[in-house]
């Protein structure tokens, strides 16, 4: 059986730079239903530390990220 992992951080259901506008506000209630079935399952993630951050990203993307206004 395929199994499908859903990583999610309440910070993705606010207005950022992850999503345009509020378009996972409903998150993730939204996904309740789909949980149900046993090849769904949801992560909840906790903030990263920048050590983490920079083994998939470019280290400029930090201090971009930290300017954002949203």
């Amino acid at each position: 059986m395929t199994r499908v992992g859903i990583f999610y951080h309440e910070s993705f259901s606010r207005r950022s730079y992850l999503t345009v506008g509020r378009r996972l506000a409903d998150f993730p209630a939204a996904l309740d239903e789909l949980l149900q079935d046993e090849r769904f399952r949801l992560y909840r993630c906790s903030e990263a530390d920048d050590r983490l951050i920079l083994q998939v990203h470019r280290p400029a993307l930090i201090p971009e990220v930290e300017a954002d206004p949203l």
